[in-house]
């Protein structure tokens, strides 16, 4: 195979990774929330997961 055949392939797989994950992306925002899916963001308290965007000791 050609240099530049490589090239368009590998140019062709970084477009459809690009893609499926722009998709599922998509996909995901629209899906609804499952009845009875509770939102505990309001009553989190904090826990060790400090890179949860939720947790009370992130915003100090």
């Amino acid at each position: 195979m050609s240099d530049v055949a490589r090239i368009f392939v590998a140019i062709g797989v970084m477009a459809i990774l690009i893609a499926f994950y722009i998709g599922s992306y998509v996909l995901n925002k629209r899906t609804k929330k499952p009845e009875g899916c509770k939102d505990f963001a309001s009553s989190c308290s904090g826990c060790a997961v400090t890179s949860c965007s939720h947790n009370p000791l992130k915003e100090e």
